[in-house]
């Protein structure tokens, strides 16, 4: 059975829902489920259906989650690089901490991802839901600002070194993305990577303040510490994909690679 019909049942789950964050679905017109969700076993795959369920539920007004471009190059630089060490930097209603989760499970690691969100609401939702799933060996939940120095610390103990990638999705604001990329770019391993969500022209407008939000505080930080930066997608304005080959979601991504002053030596 080949993989479409093999996942049919998942795949059925998503078909003519209504809500915004099913886009991705609609824009491929149901032609697959993404590998981020086949990859999961049946118990993993009821608690994440039923996560959709509640969480659209309670937060009907906006479920926020970065949705599948982001989550698959996440999950993919993780368990294709045996990268055991996240920090997250907004976890809202826990999307991408239970996936990021059960990837690092199937991965046999623990105290692996130490995520952060200043709302005690959506942390006690997320809190409920790693519980259910059994991933609290995987994920820790901290109540607090990702830019808050005491995080890098605290980061460090819980995994057991220095971060290897740090995702920031957090306020969306210009003044504190700059204050996180100052913290954690400082804390992260040397060669290890900084992902941003939100760094395009259209989730600029995601900056209450008007200040142009992700992408204006990726682009001067970048800059100033002239450190190697890709911004995808950062320059959409729309919604609107057409025919083209491209990274599919119009918000963007960026990542920042810190570089390694004791590189691996060339061979003679």
């Amino acid at each position: 059975m080949d993989g479409t019909g093999q996942f049919e049942d998942r795949l059925a789950f998503f078909r003519g829902r209504e809500h915004g964050r099913y886009w991705w679905f609609a824009a491929t017109g149901y032609k697959y489920l993404p590998f981020v969700f086949q990859t999961l076993d049946e118990a993993e795959w009821a608690v994440l259906k039923d996560w959709y369920l509640a969480s659209e539920a309670a937060y009907s007004y906006g479920t926020g989650e970065c949705n599948v471009p982001s989550i698959s190059f996440l999950i993919s630089l993780l368990s294709g690089n045996d990268i055991r060490r996240v920090v997250q930097c907004g976890h809202f209603i826990g999307y991408s901490s239970l996936l990021m989760g059960f990837a690092l499970r199937r991965m046999r690691a623990q105290h692996a991802l130490f995520s952060i969100d200043i709302n005690e609401d959506v942390t006690r939702f997320s809190q409920s839901w790693l519980e259910r799933a059994g991933l609290t060996d995987q994920v820790h939940l901290e109540l607090s600002d990702s830019a808050a120095p005491a995080m890098a610390s605290k980061a460090e103990a819980y995994l057991g070194g220095k971060p290897q990638i740090v995702f920031i999705d957090s306020s969306h604001e210009y003044a504190h993305t700059l204050q996180e990329l100052d913290l954690w770019y400082t804390a992260l391993q040397p060669g290890g990577f900084i992902v941003l969500h939100d760094v395009s022209r259209l989730a600029s407008d995601y900056n209450a303040l008007g200040q142009g939000g992700v992408r204006a505080a990726a682009m001067e930080w970048t800059a100033r510490n002239h450190a190697p930066c890709l911004l995808i997608n950062s320059d959409s304005g729309n919604m609107h994909y057409g025919d083209r080959v491209t990274y599919m979601d119009a918000c963007g991504l960026g990542l920042i690679q810190k570089p390694d002053p004791d590189p691996v030596p060339q061979a003679a």
